[in-house]
C-alpha cells in the first residue's frame, strides 16, 4: 500500500512540474524568438506552421518568427551570430560544436535522416564511386553525405563539388550549369525529379550503416543558459505542432499553400508528407527524442571519416533542462525495479504453477497449431509463403491430373518497386505490399485457389479449374483493381503503382509432368509483360 501511495505522489509531482512551464508562459509576457529554417518553406517544417497556427507557441510564452532558408543559408552561423535564437540543422551541428561554434542541440525532429544523393540515370554511373570525375551539387551542412562518400571509398579530390542551385533541374541543365548528382532529401527531390521527367537513381547513406538524426532543433549556448525554460517550452510546443500536423495532414497542406508560398504544389506536398512520416518513428519514441548514446555513434562515424578529431567531445552539446540526476540514483532505481520485478515474478509463478500445469497440454496443442500456421504464412502480408506455395502447387497439379481439371499459375510482380522503396522508404513499401496482397486475396477466394508471396515484391496465384480465358480475365481484374487503388508512385510517369502478370494456363489434357514447367511458362510470360512496358497481363502461348 505504501508503494502505491509513493507512486501516486510521484505521478502527481511529475504532472505538476510538467505543467508548470506552460502556466508560467501563459501568465508572462511573450518572449520574441526567431527561428532560422534550413530550406525553403515546405512540409518539412509543418510542425512549426501548425504550432504557430494553433497557438502552441503563444501558450508556451513565445512570440515566434520563422525565417525561410535555402541552399546557401547556414543556420548555425545565423544563430551563433545572434540573428536568430533557434535554428533547424542536422547532425553536422556536432562538427560545428567541436570546431568551437557555441551551438546546442535541443530536439531531433526526424529519427532517420532524409539525406541521400540523387544522381542522373547514366550507364556510366552504376555505383557511388562512379561519381569520381563528375560534378556533385551540394548544400551547406551536408557533412553526413561527405561521411558517406568517404566511407564508400570515394576520392573527394576527384569529385567536382559545386553549390546547390535549389532545384534538381540542374541534373539536365545545359552547359556548365549541368551536374551529375546532387545532395537531396528523399522526401522532396525524387518527387520533383519525377514530375520534371528526369530519370534518376538514389544512393542512400543507410546502405553503409550511416543512420543519423535528421532535422534537429538547436539554439546557442548563450540563449540556452539565459533562458532554459524558453528552450524547453519551444521544444515541447514544436512537438505538439508536429503531432497536430501528423494527424491533420490535409489541413496543414492548406495552411502552407495559403500562408507560406511554397515552391511545391499540393500533390508534391502530400507526397513529401507521406515520406517524412516514415522518418519520425512516432509510434516508438516521442517526437524530439534524442539519445546521447546515438549522438556518440554519429560522432564515431564522423571521426572515422576524418570529419571530427579523435578527441571529440559531446560535453555541453545536448540541451539538458535542470540539474542532471546523479548516476547513482539511476543505478539505485534500476536495482529496486529489478528486485520488485523478480519478487513479483516469483509470487506469480508460485500462485499459478498448479493452474499452468493443468493447462499445459492445451497450450502445447495451440502452440503447435500456431507454429504450423506461421511456417506457411508470410509475416508481412498474411498470404501463404514460398514454402507453402512450392508444396501446394505440386498438390494442385496432382489433383488437377486426378480429376481432369485445367490448372492456372499467375506470377505477379510490382512494377518498379525499388524506386518506390527508395523514394518513400521501407515502411511505405511494406504498406504498399500489404494493399496489393489484399487485392490478390480478395480475387482468389474459391476453395480451389490461393495467393502467395514468393519473393520481395513477387506474388503468385494458383487456380485449379479455370480455363485460360477465365484466368486471363481474373488477372486483368486484379491488375485493374491495383491501378484503381491509387497508390501514389513518385518514381513513375503516371504516378501510380501497377503490377505485371504472367500466366501459364494448361488444359486438363495438357498438364505438364512437373510444376517447374508451369513456373517457367509463367515467368516467361511475366518477362514478356515487363518487356512490353509493364502494367499488363500476358498469357503464355500453348505448347
Amino acid at each position: 500500500m505504501r508503494l502505491f501511495r509513493l507512486l501516486a505522489c510521484l505521478a502527481l509531482f511529475l504532472s505538476t512540474t510538467a505543467a508548470y512551464p506552460a502556466s508560467v508562459g501563459k501568465a508572462a509576457k511573450l518572449l520574441p524568438v526567431r527561428v532560422q529554417l534550413k530550406w525553403y518553406h515546405q512540409y518539412q517544417f509543418a510542425g512549426f506552421y501548425a504550432a504557430l497556427e494553433q497557438g502552441f507557441f503563444r501558450q508556451a510564452g513565445l512570440d515566434v518568427e520563422l525565417i525561410e532558408g535555402g541552399p546557401d543559408i547556414d543556420p548555425a552561423a545565423v544563430v551563433t551570430s545572434g540573428k536568430a535564437e533557434f535554428g533547424v540543422g542536422n547532425s553536422s551541428l556536432l562538427i560545428d560544436f567541436n570546431k568551437g561554434l557555441p551551438v546546442m542541440a535541443v530536439a531531433a525532429i526526424f529519427q532517420h535522416s532524409p539525406f541521400v544523393i540523387l544522381a542522373r540515370t547514366d550507364p556510366e554511373i552504376r555505383s557511388i564511386r562512379d561519381l569520381e570525375g563528375r560534378t556533385l551539387m551540394g548544400e551547406t551542412h551536408s557533412a553526413e553525405v561527405t561521411a558517406y562518400l568517404k566511407k564508400a571509398g570515394v576520392d573527394l579530390d576527384r569529385v567536382r563539388q559545386v553549390m546547390h542551385s535549389g532545384s534538381v533541374s540542374s541534373l539536365v541543365a545545359a552547359g556548365a550549369a549541368r551536374v551529375d548528382a546532387t545532395t537531396a532529401y528523399v522526401s522532396t527531390e525524387p518527387v520533383e525529379a519525377s514530375r520534371q521527367g528526369i530519370p534518376y537513381q538514389i544512393f542512400n547513406p543507410r546502405e553503409l550503416g550511416i543512420d543519423f538524426y535528421g532535422d534537429t532543433l538547436f539554439t546557442s549556448q548563450a540563449f540556452a543558459h539565459a533562458h532554459p525554460e524558453a528552450v524547453a517550452a519551444m521544444r515541447d510546443a514544436l512537438a505538439e505542432g508536429w503531432r497536430h500536423a501528423y494527424h491533420q495532414q490535409a489541413a496543414t497542406i492548406d495552411l502552407i499553400l495559403a500562408k507560406y508560398q511554397p515552391r511545391m504544389d499540393r500533390v508534391s506536398l502530400a507526397l513529401e508528407a507521406q515520406s517524412l512520416y516514415n522518418l519520425f518513428l512516432a509510434d516508438i519514441v516521442d517526437i524530439g527524442y534524442m539519445s546521447k548514446t546515438r549522438w556518440r555513434g554519429i560522432a564515431r562515424v564522423f571521426a572515422e571519416t576524418g570529419l571530427l578529431p579523435a578527441a571529440y567531445t559531446l560535453d555541453g552539446f545536448l540541451f539538458e533542462p535542470g540539474p542532471p540526476i546523479p548516476e547513482w540514483a539511476y543505478r539505485a532505481l534500476a536495482w529496486a525495479a529489478l528486485a520488485l520485478t523478480l519478487g513479483g515474478l516469483l509470487v506469480a509463478y508460485i500462485v499459478s504453477l498448479n493452474r499452468r500445469l493443468r493447462a499445459s497440454l492445451a497450450q502445447l496443442e495451440t502452440a503447435n497449431g500456431e507454429l504450423a500456421r506461421l511456417s506457411t504464412t508470410d509475416a508481412l502480408t498474411g498470404l501463404f509463403n514460398r514454402r507453402h506455395f512450392d508444396a501446394a502447387l505440386d498438390l494442385e497439379l496432382a489433383r488437377a491430373r486426378r480429376h481432369g481439371l485445367p490448372l492456372t499459375l499467375m506470377m505477379i510482380d510490382v512494377d518498379e518497386f525499388k524506386k518506390y522503396n527508395d523514394a518513400l522508404g521501407h515502411p511505405a513499401g511494406d504498406a504498399c505490399l500489404r494493399r496489393i496482397a489484399a487485392i490478390l486475396r480478395d480475387n482468389s477466394q474459391r476453395a480451389s485457389e490461393f495467393a502467395a508471396r514468393v519473393g520481395g515484391e513477387e506474388f503468385a496465384v494458383v487456380a485449379c479449374g479455370l480455363t485460360a480465358d477465365e484466368a486471363l480475365a481474373q488477372a486483368e481484374r486484379m491488375r485493374q483493381e491495383t491501378i484503381s487503388a491509387g497508390i501514389a508512385h513518385p518514381g513513375r510517369a503516371d504516378g501510380r503503382i501497377s503490377i505485371s502478370i504472367g500466366i501459364s494456363g494448361r488444359a486438363a489434357s495438357e498438364l505438364p509432368a512437373s510444376a517447374s514447367e508451369l513456373i517457367a511458362e509463367a515467368d516467361a510470360a511475366l518477362y514478356q509483360a515487363k518487356h512490353e512496358g509493364r502494367n499488363r497481363c500476358v498469357l503464355h502461348a500453348a505448347p
